[in-house]
C-alpha cells in the first residue's frame, strides 16, 4: 500500500470513528509526513504501533460499513492489544459485543471506557444500556444518573430512560421525579403526561391524573384527543357523568371537535340518553376524521337500542352521513342493510346489501344476509344466481351451497339441487351437525327424484351423523309408512322424535301414521288425536280420520273427511272417501 493511501484512509475512517465520542487517541495531532522514512516500521518504535493501531481502526470501521461485526471485532481486539487503555476502542468492543449478546464481556470492556472517560455520555449511556440487558436495574439507574451530572450536554432523551427504569424497578416517585425533570427541559409532552397519569391511576390518585391530563389540554387545546382521554380516565372510575360535563365544557371552548363529539355521544348512548347522543353522533358522523370502524361500532350499537318515530328517521340519517363520506366502502352500505333489516324495511335493507356486495364480494356474512333475505321472499332464481356468485368468492363454505341447493329444490330442479349439495357436503370436515343437515336435505332430493333406495341410504347417513336430526327421522319415517316399508326401523326411529318433542304436532303425525301402516290403530288414534289439536292441517286431520274409520268410529271419520277437505290440501282420495263413506289406502 503506498504512503499517500494509507494517509487517505487514516484521515476518512479515523474522523468518522472518533466523531461524537469526546475523545482524541493522542495527546496531539500527529503532523502529516515529510518524509517517507517518519512512519517507517524501523524510524521509531511509537510511531509503529501508532501506524498499526490506526490502520486497525480504518480496517475494524471498514468492516462496520458493510455488516461484517465479525471481523470488525478482530480488527478492534488487535488494536486493543496494542493499545489496552484507549476508551474509544473500548467503546467500539463493548458495542459489538453487546450487539451480540454477550452481555458480561461487554460490561467489561465498557467499564473500562467510562474509567478512562468518565463524563463521555455516549458511553456511560451503553454501560446503562448494558446492564439493563443483565436486569441490573439498580446499578443501570446509577449510571443514567451519573450521566446526567457528569455531563452538562447529554440528551434529554435518556431521561425517558430513566424514568422507566424507576417504573421497572418498582419506584414509581422516582419515576414521577424524572418524568418533572423532563419537562423542565421540554414543557409538557404526551408521552410524559400519559405516563403519569398511568402512575397516578396505580397509585390510586384520581385527581392527580385528571390534573395532569388537563395540563395536557391546556398546552394543547386544540388536540380533542387529549380532551378524550381525560373523559376516559373519569368514565374508568365511574365518574361518568363528570365526564360528560368536561366534554361539554370543552366543546363551549373549542367548537367543530369530531372526536370530542363522537366521545360525548357514546357516553350518552351508554346513559341511554339516544336523543342526545344521535344529536352528538350526527355530527360526528360528518367528519372524515372519524374511522369507519367506530362509526359503525356505535351505529350498529345504536340500532340495537332504537326504538320507534323520530329516532328511527335520526338512525337512517345518521346512515346516509356513513355512506356520504365512506361512498367507496362495502360495510357503510351493509350498516345500513342491517339498520333497515332491522326496522323490517326487508326490500331497502336488500337494496343495501346488493350495493356492498356489488362493491366487496369478499364478504360471506354480507351474502349470507342477501341470500336469507331473498329465500325469505320466495325469490329462488335471485337465491340460486347469488349463491353461484358468492361460491365463486367463497368455494369452500358449505352454508353457500345449502342455500343454492335449497332454491333449486324449491324450483323443483332437484338433479340441480343434489349436485349442490353433494358438492357442499364434500367439504363439510369436523362438524357432524351440518354433515347431517347436507345429508337430509340430500336425502328429500333423491325421494324427490324418485331415486328411492338412495334416498333411504342417506337419511341413515343422516342420523348416523346426528342422531338428533329429528327433521330427517320424521321425513324418513314417514316416507317408509307410505312405503309400508321396514316398518319397525320407522316405528323405532319416529317413537325416539315423540318421546323428545311430545307437543310438535307433525312428528306425533308421523308417528301415528307409522303406528297405523303397522295396523296398530288404537294406538295410533291416540297420537294422530293429539297432533290435531296442537295442528289442524288437512294431512294431518285426514288421518285422524283414517284412524276413527278403522277404530269403527266411521260418523266421525266421515266428519273429519269433510272437515280435511274443506281446508285444502288433502289427498286425492279424500272425494272418493268422503262419497263412498270408506277408507281407501293411498300407499305409493
Amino acid at each position: 500500500m503506498n504512503l499517500i493511501f494509507q494517509y487517505i484512509l487514516k484521515g476518512a475512517f479515523l474522523s468518522c470513528f472518533f466523531l461524537g465520542q469526546g475523545l482524541i487517541l493522542y495527546a496531539q495531532t500527529p503532523e502529516t509526513p515529510q518524509q517517507e522514512e517518519d512512519i517507517l516500521p524501523d524510524a521509531d518504535p511509537l510511531k509503529v504501533d501508532r501506524f498499526n493501531v490506526e490502520f486497525l481502526i480504518v480496517e475494524g470501521m471498514h468492516y462496520l460499513a458493510i455488516d461484517n461485526e465479525s471481523k470488525a471485532l478482530d480488527s478492534f481486539m488487535k488494536a486493543h492489544e496494542i493499545m489496552p487503555d484507549n476508551a474509544a476502542l473500548n467503546y467500539k468492543i463493548a458495542k459489538i459485543l453487546k450487539d451480540g449478546e454477550d452481555t458480561d464481556q461487554a460490561l467489561f470492556y465498557i467499564t473500562k471506557a467510562t474509567d478512562e472517560e468518565e463524563s463521555n455520555y455516549y458511553y456511560l449511556a451503553l454501560k446503562a444500556e448494558i446492564l439493563t440487558d443483565k436486569g441490573d436495574l439498580t446499578n443501570a439507574i446509577s449510571t443514567y444518573e451519573d450521566l446526567y451530572e457528569l455531563s452538562d450536554n447529554a440528551p434529554d432523551d435518556y431521561l425517558l430512560e430513566l424514568a422507566a427504569l424507576y417504573l421497572y424497578n418498582e419506584n414509581p416517585d422516582m419515576a414521577l421525579n424524572t418524568y418533572d425533570r423532563i419537562e423542565q427541559r421540554l414543557g409538557v409532552l404526551e408521552e410524559v403526561s400519559t405516563q403519569k397519569q398511568k402512575i397516578y391511576l396505580k397509585q390510586n390518585k384520581l385527581k392527580e391524573a385528571i390534573v395532569e391530563g388537563k395540563r395536557l389540554v391546556e398546552a394543547y387545546p386544540k388536540i380533542g384527543e387529549y380532551a378524550v382521554s381525560v373523559s376516559q380516565v373519569m368514565v374508568s372510575n365511574d365518574k361518568k357523568e363528570d365526564a360528560i360535563d368536561y366534554l361539554k365544557e370543552y366543546l363551549d371552548e373549542h367548537p367543530n371537535q369530531a372526536l370530542v363529539e363522537m366521545e360525548l355521544a357514546k357516553l350518552y348512548r351508554q346513559t341511554n340518553e339516544l336523543d342526545l347522543a344521535l344529536k352528538y353522533f350526527e355530527i360526528a358522523f360528518q367528519s372524515e376524521e372519524i374511522p369507519l370502524e367506530d362509526k359503525l361500532n356505535n351505529f350498529v350499537a345504536l340500532i340495537k337500542k332504537l326504538s320507534k318515530g323520530t329516532q328511527v328517521s335520526k338512525l337512517k340519517s345518521l346512515g346516509r352521513s356513513i355512506i356520504g363520506i365512506h361512498a367507496t366502502d362495502a360495510n357503510a352500505f351493509a350498516a345500513n342493510g342491517d339498520l333497515y333489516f332491522a326496522i323490517d324495511e326487508k326490500d331497502s335493507a336488500k337494496y343495501f346489501y346488493e350495493k356492498a356486495v356489488g362493491l366487496n364480494g369478499d364478504n360471506l356474512q354480507l351474502w349470507q344476509n342477501l341470500l336469507s333475505l331473498e329465500m325469505e321472499n320466495k325469490n329462488y332464481e335471485n337465491v340460486v344466481d347469488y349463491a353461484n356468485e358468492a361460491i365463486s368468492y367463497f368455494p369452500n363454505q358449505p352454508v353457500l351451497y345449502l342455500y343454492g341447493g335449497s332454491a333449486h329444490f324449491s324450483l323443483k330442479n332437484f338433479k340441480s339441487a343434489i349436485m349442490l349439495w353433494e358438492q357442499g357436503k364434500s367439504i363439510v370436515y369436523g362438524n357432524d351437525r351440518m354433515k347431517s343437515s347436507f345429508a337430509a336435505q340430500l336425502a328429500d332430493a333423491y325421494h324427490a327424484d324418485k331415486q328411492y333406495e338412495k334416498a333411504f341410504q342417506t337419511y341413515e347417513e343422516a342420523i348416523k351423523a346426528n342422531p338428533s336430526n329429528y327433521f330427517a327421522i320424521n321425513n324418513y319415517a314417514y316416507y317408509l309408512s307410505l312405503k309400508k316399508r321396514n316398518l319397525d326401523r320407522a316405528k323405532e326411529l319416529s317413537a325416539k322424535m315423540v318421546k323428545a318433542n311430545p307437543d310438535n304436532a307433525t312428528f306425533l303425525d308421523t308417528y301415528g301414521w307409522v303406528l297405523f301402516q303397522r295396523e296398530e290403530y288404537e294406538e295410533a288414534l291416540k297420537y294422530l288425536e293429539k297432533a290435531v289439536k296442537n295442528q289442524s292441517s288437512a294431512t294431518i286431520i285426514e288421518h285422524y280420520a283414517d284412524a276413527l274409520y278403522k277404530t269403527g268410529q266411521k260418523e266421525k271419520a266421515l266428519e273429519q273427511w269433510k272437515k280435511a277437505k274443506s281446508l285444502g290440501g288433502a289427498s286425492e282420495l279424500i272425494d272418493k272417501k268422503i262419497s263412498e263413506k270408506k277408507y281407501y289406502d293411498a300407499t305409493i
